[in-house]
């Protein structure tokens, strides 16, 4: 009797060990857990010849982006999508149908401005703009939602920037989400004062 109790304690054993492994490599799959450091960023022999090591992978650009882009389409958006390193060099661009050129450039400018204030653009707008009104370009920054740093186990590995659409920052929250893991909530959005333009509609986002 107490041979089969053992059998049996240890067979529970087993099946739980294999439950938690299957929950958690589908936890992965959706994103539940955070992506290492070493898996995000290039590679020790890609590092040993740019000279730098922290530094977004072209790979992990390539699923934020793409994860990005499948946000916007589900939302019935069109968007460009930059993500750069952090020496701003583009590492990820993709440019949906129907963008403007302005919209295109605008996202490379959220991407460059998140990266060299490392925060993010609508955190730097509400900063700057007590009113409420959408400001443009100040001190070569470009202060709109939509641009975020994408930081790994607290290290900037690059930015992205996201312009065209009506939820840009939400866009590509989505992407660093899907690939990397959990993101910090974002900024609430701030209602413009009464009177101020912009207060009965949503401050359009380019």
């Amino acid at each position: 009797m107490t041979r089969q109790l053992h059998s049996f304690r240890i067979a529970m054993i087993l099946l739980l060990a294999g439950s938690c492994a299957a929950a958690t490599a589908d936890g992965w799959a959706q994103g539940a857990s955070n992506l290492p450091l070493e898996k995000a960023i290039i590679s020790s022999e890609a590092a040993a010849n740019a000279l730098t090591r922290d530094e977004i992978s072209v790979d992990t650009a390539e699923k934020i982006g793409k994860a990005c882009v499948e946000f916007a389409r589900q939302n019935k958006m069109a968007i460009t999508v930059s993500i750069i390193s952090p020496s701003g060099n583009i590492v990820y661009s993709y440019r949906m149908d129907g963008q403007r050129p302005t919209n295109i450039d605008t996202a490379l400018y959220k991407a460059q401005t998140a990266l060299y204030n490392r925060a993010s653009t609508h955190e730097l707008t509400d900063r700057t703009d007590v009113e409420g009104r959408v400001t443009r370009m100040r001190m070569n920054n470009y202060y709109v939602s939509g641009g975020l740093p994408i930081i790994v186990d607290k290290v900037l590995i690059g930015a992205i920037g996201v312009g065209g659409g009506g939820m840009d920052e939400e866009c590509a929250n989505a992407g660093l989400t899907a690939a990397l893991g959990p993101q910090p909530p974002l900024r609430p959005r701030q209602a413009p004062p009464a009177g101020a333009p912009g207060a009965q509609q949503r401050p359009p986002q380019r």
